[in-house]
Order: C-alpha cells, then structure tokens, then sequence
C-alpha cells in the first residue's frame, strides 16, 4: 500500500468518527430547527467528502456506499425525509458499513454484499416526509421576490417551504462591495450573518449606474429583528435588511458605514495543527532517542569517574539535565502513537443501543474514561471484542423488563462501558446490571451441547466461567439477531490474547457481570528499580516500591520482617544459592500492589516483601511490549535496555504473584 493510499485511509477514517459523533448529536437533538439543519449539512458534507477520497484510491465499495448513503440525506435536507429515530438508524448502519469496509481494504479482504443495507438507504430516501399545512405561510412565500425564487435549487425551495412551516421569520439582506475585494468582504458578511441566523442562498447582481460595484441578496432565516442584524454587521459593509410578511416586504433598515479592511484569504489560513505519521516510522524515532539517551549518559558517566573532585557535581547536575530533557522528549513522541479512547467507547455504545433496540430492553448505557490515550494499534485491535461484551451484556446479561420487575430490579437495566489506567497498564470493563452467570444454566447448556463434565450434574461457579469461553459455546437455546451463533467469547479472549492482553471475568448471580480487557504495554517510560537475580536483572516498578532493606535469612533481622516474604528466585523458578556470601548480601524490596485475585472492579491493595540477590537501584527505562503472547507469560509486563545495554525483563507483580 503506497503512502498516499494509506493517507487517503486516515482521513476517511477521521471522518467516518465525526460523522458517528454527529448522529450521536443527532439522535440527541429532538426540536426541528436550524441548529438540526446545521448538523444535517455537517454530516452530509461529511460523507460526500468520503465518497471523494474513496473514489480517489479505488474504494469502488466505500465509494458506493458514501454514495447511497449521500442520496439519503439530500432527501433529508431538502425536507422530503423525515429525521426519525428510524432514520438515524439507518444512517448509523451505513457509517458502521463505511467503517468496516475500510478495515476489509486494509486487510485485503474480500467485502461482503451491501446489497441489504443499499436496499434500505433506497428505502429511507424514498420515504417521503408528510407535508405540512402551509396554508398559513403560503402567501409568505408568494411575496417572496420572483429573481430569488427562480434562482433557487429544487433542495434550496424545500429547505425554505420547511424554515417557514417552522414559523422562522423571513428576511432579505442586501449590501453592495466593490469588485476589487468583494470575495473577502462578502465572505465575512456571511460568517457575520450566521451567527444571527441562516443563510438560505445569496444571488449577486451588478447594477449598471455602479460598474464598480457587486450586488448582494440573500435570503435569509433568523429570529432576530433587523435592526438587530444591522447592528450585528455595521462594521462590515452598507446592509439593508427586509422582513418578507404575509402582505410583502416590510421593516426596511439600513446602516452606512467604512468598509473594513479586508480579512486574511481562508487559503493562507492553516485550518488544523495536526499531522500524520507511519507508525513504523514513529516507533524508530522513539529508538533512536532512547539509543542516543543511553549513549550520552553512558559518556558521561565515563566523563564523571575520571574528573577530580571539583568537576564531578558540575557533571553529575549536566547529566541530570541532559536525562530529564531526552525522557521528556521520548515521552512526548510515545504520546504520539496514543489516541483517546473516547471513540472506541462511542462505537461500542452505539452498537449496544442498535441491540437493545433490536432485543426490546430497556437499558441505560454509562460511559467513563473516554479521555484515557491508548496506543494506536491496540485501540484497533480491541474496538471489535468490545463491541462484542457490550452485545454480551444486552443479549446475556440484561433482563427482560417483565424478569426485572420479578427481581426487584429498577425496569432499566444499566450497561457501564469504562476506561481506566493503573500504573502503566489500561483497562476496559464491561459491567452490567444483569442476572450475572447462572452456573445452573452453563452446566444445562453444557449438557445440551454435548460438553462432558465428568461426573457434575452442576458446574460450580469457576468452572463455569471458564466453559463460558469454550468456542461455539452458548447458554441460548435460539439464536437472535446478536447472539446464539455460536460465535462467541472464546472470539473476543483471542482477540485480546493475540495482542498480547488479557481478558477476565468477574459475576455475582442475580446482580452483575464485569468482563474486563487488560491491555499490555506497547511503549512506555517507567522509573523503575534493577534487582538481581541468579545473575538476571529485573526491572519493579518504583510506584510499586515503598522500601529497601538488607536482609539476614539466617536470623531474620530485617526491619520489615512482619511482611509476607517470597523469594524472587522460587516466583521465577529459579535455583536456589546456598552459598554463604550471597545469604549474607541478599536484600529485600517492600512492594505493594493491587491483588491480582480481587474481584474485578473491587481490588485490595496488598503489600509484601520480595527477597532478591541485589538492588542495583533505580532507573528510567523505556518498556516494550513482548508480542502477541505475552498475555500468556504471567509475570512479565514487557522488557527492557538498560543503560548498559542489558535486556531486562520488566515484572508484573500483580500476576506474578497471582498463584503465591
């Protein structure tokens, strides 16, 4: 894929998410008026840029729903269709089909047919909106002067018939600019325009006493009162502004003032800061500055140990300076392979409305962290298993309003969608409200499906939840519209598994069940402290460190020998060392952590002593993740070059104390 096709992915990418933001704002914007006009050009404008930018790197299908899709609100926009809550559905599964078919481009993949979701577009855009009785705005619009009339669109007539069905006041504003410069004034005048009201259409003139001069007349939409408008605009232009009433053009004003100088042309204005990148590129420049970090101090610590005394805190307060400068650089280029959560969180929100909608329950759905920043490439990998809790939790969790009301229940169930960071790892839950796992029913649903569960009539409750992940494993007995397949959570745990995370699950029957996404560690700078071990160095978090100590095993004497002490060598399978020397050198790190075994959503806070060879103390590291497996190696969060160029591995101490 060359770099202009993939430039042309990204910006349909950006704009398929503001158009999902704007049927959000859709949905939400219930009254008719200009403000959902606005919204309704926005969108449009938005997937007729899609059906642009498709058509220009070969998306014959992206192409051909952008095109469907943009019939469908030109109907819309010219108040032929009404916005319902029917529509915005539509509109929400032509995005989603928008979405995936660019995934399906990037992977190569062959796409499905369309031909379901074009019939329905065709169906929508040819569903003609009841028209409403204008009889009381029809003279309005008969004195509405016949050269604006005519010079209207087919669109631009039936936005208007509907602004006056609203009862939106009808103005004209005229203003003369000279030839020279009237394309920057004119431009101005309208911006200035809009913030009272709408412009419908503007049609120029030339009168032939002023060949110097254009002529402006725009037709427009505004509660305002002209005199209102005039003094909105007086530092701009001469404008005169009429108000069209049902027996003709009246409430004539008009103001006189200097022409302001002409504003910026829109061309020499930058209209974003933001510019993209190749990931493959980002992450090489992130190595290159950790290599040069580790160089240059590497030279200046060689510089310190052969200054004399008075030289040495110059050197040591420069190579303070000279680390905490290129930590905060490579920081800052980490954060850009990181992009905010929030619409991953929206998408999965959406889909569990669409399947609420189709399931006939009545749920509350709760989004929190959307602000959380989030490497690029897991936020990719993980928005489809996410999608598929969220279903989950409407399909399998969420009662039915009658099965509420038996339980107790508020007749809403509640679905929270959450994001949260604990030291450098991220999170994602999926809690509902719901009847929790039934371990009675996994244990018949295993036995209708020919599972063998040895000689239990009835699973308890762990294993339960490790059936629950078997695939083509389901507790429904018919199939719905999202769920019953046999496509199921063993789809999402590899999912997250092939990106190196982790999934869990956590249910109290009758109550709740929270699924939760563990994602590793794709870059991230962490102070951390060196300890050895059988002639290995490992890296501990130094936010999980509260104290080191030396250690005596023979008569205990540590200050902190209260703890609950674990050898690292016996977390690590590694041998012990009898030896006399190294019992006596032996030290030990006080730690403290979130308990791995909690109760997800509920975690302890535990604190514990790890004995370890040696603590070389501490250092700023650049932690990578270990590929797609590791999820599966318990204990380790990533690894790491120190400064002397040692790979080290980085321990999770929350997993690998786990099975202690």
């Amino acid at each position: 894929m060359d770099a202009n096709h993939s430039e042309f992915l990204v910006e349909i990418e950006e704009l398929v998410e503001h158009i999902f933001a704007d049927l959000d704002e859709l949905r939400a914007t219930r009254t008719e008026g200009r403000a959902r006009r606005e919204l309704i050009d926005r969108i449009f404008r938005r997937v007729h840029s899609v059906k642009g930018s498709a058509a220009s790197c070969g998306l014959a299908v992206v192409n051909q729903i952008a095109h469907e899709f943009e019939n469908l609100l030109s109907e819309v926009r010219a108040g032929r269709v009404a916005v319902d809550d029917d529509l915005v559905d539509t509109c929400e599964r032509a995005t989603d089909a928008l979405s995936e078919s660019l995934t399906l481009a990037e992977s190569g993949i062959v796409e499905p047919s369309r031909r379901e979701l074009f019939d329905r577009l065709q169906a929508a855009a040819n569903k003609q909106a009841a028209v409403s009785d204008l009889t009381e705005s029809e003279q309005i619009l008969k004195n509405i002067p016949f050269e604006i009339w005519e010079s209207l669109s087919d669109s631009e007539k039936q936005r208007l018939i509907t602004i006056v069905a609203e009862g939106s006041p009808l103005l004209v504003a005229t203003a003369s600019f000279a030839i020279a410069s009237f394309d920057a004034e004119f431009s101005r005048l309208q911006e200035k325009l809009r913030e009272f009201g709408e412009v419908i259409s503007t049609s120029p003139t030339v009168d032939e006493n002023q060949p110097g001069k254009i002529n402006f007349r725009v037709l427009y939409a505004s509660d305002n009162s002209p005199q209102d408008i005039v003094a909105g605009v007086a530092d701009l232009s001469e404008v005169q502004v009429s108000e069209i009433v049902e027996s003709g053009i009246e409430t004539k004003t008009a103001v006189a003032v200097e022409v302001a100088a002409p504003a910026p042309s829109v061309a020499t204005i930058s209209l974003t800061n933001f510019v993209r990148t190749d990931l493959d590129k980002l992450d090489k420049l992130i190595s290159s500055t950790h290599e040069l970090l580790r160089t240059t101090s590497a030279a200046l610590d060689q510089a310190i140990a052969k200054q004399g005394t008075g030289s040495v805190e110059e050197l040591q307060n420069l190579t303070g300076n000279i680390r905490r400068s290129f930590m905060g650089l490579e920081d800052e280029l980490i954060n850009l392979r990181l992009v905010p959560l929030g619409p991953t969180l929206q998408r999965a929100l959406r889909a569990g409305r669409a399947a609420a909608r189709l399931s006939g329950k009545e749920i509350e759905f709760e989004i929190a962290g959307a602000d959380i920043r989030v490497d690029k490439l897991l936020v990719e990998a993980i928005a489809d298993p996410l999608i598929h809790l969220v279903r989950n939790a409407v399909d399998h969790g969420i009662e039915t309003v009658e099965e509420r009301a038996r339980a107790g229940k508020s007749q809403r169930g509640t679905v929270r969608i959450e994001a949260l960071n604990e030291g450098s790892q991220s999170r994602l839950r999926v809690t509902d409200d719901g009847r929790g796992v039934d371990a009675a029913a996994v244990s018949e649903a295993a036995q209708r499906l020919g599972i063998p569960t040895g000689e239990l009539l009835q699973l308890d409750m762990e294993r339960s939840l490790r059936l629950i992940f078997r695939p083509g494993f389901t507790t429904m007995k018919v199939a719905s519209e999202t769920s019953g397949r046999g496509v199921g959570l063993d789809i999402v745990e590899t999912s997250v598994e092939q990106v190196g995370g982790e999934l869990r699950v956590s249910t109290e029957p009758g109550q709740r069940t929270t699924f939760e996404i563990r994602l590793p560690v794709t870059f991230g700078l962490v102070t951390t402290n060196v300890v050895v071990s059988d002639g290995s160095r490992y890296c501990i978090p130094a936010a999980q460190t509260l104290g080191i100590d030396n250690i005596d095993l023979v008569d205990g004497s540590s200050g902190a020998n209260q703890l609950r002490q674990f050898s690292l060598r016996d977390l690590l399978g590694q041998a012990e060392d009898e030896s006399e020397e190294t019992a006596r050198a032996l030290q030990l790190i006080t730690c403290q952590y979130m308990d791995e075994r909690s109760v997800v959503g509920q975690e302890r806070t535990k604190i514990v002593g790890i004995v370890v060879d040696r603590v070389e103390g501490p250092q700023e590291v650049l932690v990578r993740t270990l590929g797609r497996h590791s999820g599966r190696w318990y204990g380790i969060a990533g690894a790491t070059e120190l400064n002397d160029g040692t790979v080290a591995l980085v321990l999770d101490l929350p997993r690998l104390l786990s099975g202690a």
